[in-house]
Order: structure tokens, then sequence, then C-alpha cells
């Protein structure tokens, strides 16, 4: 992994979490404490002296409800995230309902590697995109898990 590709991918989940709040840099700035400005200015990608601080990253990403910066992070580092929520009172259609989305994160992550492996070539593209469902696939099955968890009757 190139120092350049490292720095795009987390540059581009900052970027999007601030461009597609709605309202933008204007609407989300006052959330965490900045000017429009400054916000635009530390996402901006060719911006060279101005970058988002972690804690200013995790102030934008609890106000925005968008954790792309968080996840963005996690698969540079060949990590995933799991929420960690309470599911007391799931019902059983709940449940169902969790377990086949969990099947089709599956089917996504079949598809990829079949896309990857059809011309018996394996591109750095591909492979991201084989990462990133491995991934989301991780963290549906311990979303699962944790609903389970809390089923328990002890």
């Amino acid at each position: 992994m190139t120092r350049r590709y490292f720095h795009d991918a987390l540059e581009e989940a900052q970027y999007r979490v601030v461009r597609e709040y709605p309202g933008g840099a204007r609407a989300l700035a006052p959330l965490v404490g900045m000017h429009a400005g400054t916000l635009s200015n530390k996402v901006n990608p060719s911006n060279e002296t101005h970058h988002l601080a972690t804690r200013e990253a995790v102030a934008m990403q609890h106000a925005a409800k968008d954790f792309r910066i968080l996840h963005a992070e996690a698969q540079l580092l060949h990590h995933t995230c799991i929420p960690l929520t309470s599911f007391e009172g799931v019902s059983d259609a709940e449940l169902l309902d969790l377990y086949a989305g969990y099947h089709k994160e599956l089917g996504e992550t079949a598809e990829a590697i079949r896309d990857a492996l059809a011309d018996g070539a394996v591109t750095r593209r591909e492979l991201e995109r084989v990462r990133k469902e491995l991934f989301e696939d991780t963290a549906a099955a311990f979303e699962f898990l944790a609903r389970l968890e809390d089923l328990v009757d002890e």
C-alpha cells in the first residue's frame, strides 16, 4: 500500500462526511465548534496546510452520525468496526432480518471475488472491493452475535 493511497482513502472519507451532510460544512461546522471555511479547508484533499485532528474527526462523526472516517481508518489498518448497541427487546422478525442481511453481505463478497478472478488478474481496486466486502461481512456477523447475546436468558 503506497503512502498516497493511504491518504487518499482517509481524505475521501473525511471529505464525503462533510460534503454529504445535509447543508454541508455550513450546517456541520457549528456542531463541532468550527467555522464552515475552516472545516472545508481541513477536509479538502488538495489542502496541504490544514488537516483534521483526531478529536475533530471524532466530534464530526458523532455530530453527523456518519462513521465513514472510522471505517476508512479501520480498513486501512486491517481492522473492522463493530457497532456496540443494546438490542434489548429485539423481535424474532428483526433477528431474522439481520440474519438475512448477513447472508446478503456474504453474497456481495462472493460476487466481488468472482469479479476479481474473472480475468485471471487481480487489480488493486478489485482487491480493495473484496477487502471492503469481507470487513462488512465480519461487522454484520458480530452485530448478529451481539443481538443473540441480548436474548440469552440466564
